[in-house]
């Protein structure tokens, strides 16, 4: 009988360090590694949503579809006071006087003819003589002077200016911060003639902003009623009271209202309105036109100056459109706004551009135009 087999050596008990030591501690550090993963990822998140909130407000922005409907009956403007001219006084008409003396002075020959010299009050002269063109006839001097047009309802005007509306129209245009394409924007623009209605509208991210503008339209441009801005669910609003003179901001404030002031958005159309009217004063750079804006908050001047032509890139061709620049404020302004008008889009905004202080750039470039 063969004896018991012996074991070759001491078993060695397995303890629970020696298990934890084999097949525990790889799991606990992946599960560690990715409990670590998912925080960063959230870190980086919250980071992203506090620099869009911070972001600024762009320029152009107002989708009439949202913003309820304002009908208005305008009472027309009251007329300036304002002394005639002098050229008006001379009302009465001695023309039928002159024809008499003139034999008079072809019985004279050898005497000189004396023109008379009329002066204006505004310091311009002429020579004007009698019907046979020599003899003296000074009775005759202020009949030529036409009658002065009577004073405009509207915003009053330069020789230089005039102002022929745009027809409607809704454009869509490419929006850009800083290069980034964010959701189109758009403008429409209505008019009757009498009346118009102006919606500026953008987006950045989830974030709306519009803007909206509308009063009478006048011979001389236009003129604001109701200004409204709404920016990240927050609405601001100015009122303009045309027969009073004043202007109501949404603090509750109110100012003077200088004729023929303009806000934010309708100070465009105002400057496109007059370059159709006379695309010849914006021959050479330089011309600068000035205007009374009011925001939500307050009036100040603005003067734009146009800097000359250029080809601009619309991604489906190059249009050629004048360019003019919003001049600073006051100093140490850094906020800049351009605008690029085509006469190929009847001198619409072909390019939009705010460049803020902190150096952030908000484009509009246009796309298309519905129904075209």
């Amino acid at each position: 009988m063969a004896p018991p087999k012996r074991p070759d050596g001491p078993a060695t008990p397995e303890t629970p360090d020696t298990r934890a030591g084999t097949g525990a501690d790889p799991r606990v550090w992946r599960r560690r590694r990715w409990i670590l993963v998912i925080l960063l990822v959230l870190l980086v998140h919250m980071l992203a949503v506090i620099g869009f909130l911070r972001m600024p407000g762009p320029l152009i922005p107002l989708d009439v579809s949202e913003t309820p409907a304002l009908e208005a009956v305008l009472l027309p403007p009251p007329k300036p006071v304002r002394p005639p001219p002098a050229v008006l006084q001379p009302t009465p008409k001695p023309r039928p006087a002159p024809p008499r003396p003139a034999p008079k002075a072809a019985e004279t020959p050898p005497e000189p003819p004396a023109p008379s010299v009329a002066t204006s009050e505004h310091g311009a002269t002429e020579t004007v003589t009698g019907p046979g063109g020599s003899g003296t006839a000074p009775a005759a001097a202020p009949a030529p002077a036409p009658p002065a047009p009577p004073a405009p309802a509207g915003p009053p005007a330069q020789d230089a200016e005039k102002y022929v509306a745009p027809p409607s129209a809704t454009m869509h245009y490419a929006s850009f911060v800083n290069g980034v394409q964010n959701p189109d924007g758009l403008i429409r623009w209505e008019q009757d003639g009498r009346h118009y209605r102006l919606s500026v509208e953008t987006r950045v991210l989830w974030f709306r902003f519009a803007f909206h503008s509308s009063g009478a339209m006048t011979e001389n441009g236009l003129l604001p009623e109701r200004y409204e801005e709404n920016r990240r669910g927050k609405s601001e609003a100015a009122r303009f009271d045309q027969a009073a003179g004043t202007v109501a901001f949404s603090p509750g404030t109110q100012a003077a209202l200088p004729p023929g002031a303009q806000d934010r958005f309708s100070v465009f159309l105002q400057l496109v309105g007059r370059v159709r009217g006379n695309p010849q004063r914006y021959a050479s750079p330089g011309v600068t036109e000035t205007f009374q804006v009011a925001d939500t908050r307050d009036m100040q001047p603005m003067q734009v100056q146009y800097v000359g032509d250029e080809e601009i890139d619309t991604g489906r061709g190059m249009i050629r459109a004048k360019h003019f620049v919003r001049l600073q404020r006051h100093a140490g302004d850094r906020r800049r706004v351009e605008i690029w008008l085509a006469q190929s889009l009847g001198w619409m905004p072909v390019r939009l551009r705010q460049t803020e202080p902190d150096g952030t750039q908000i484009d509009l470039v246009y796309r298309n135009t519905e129904g075209q």
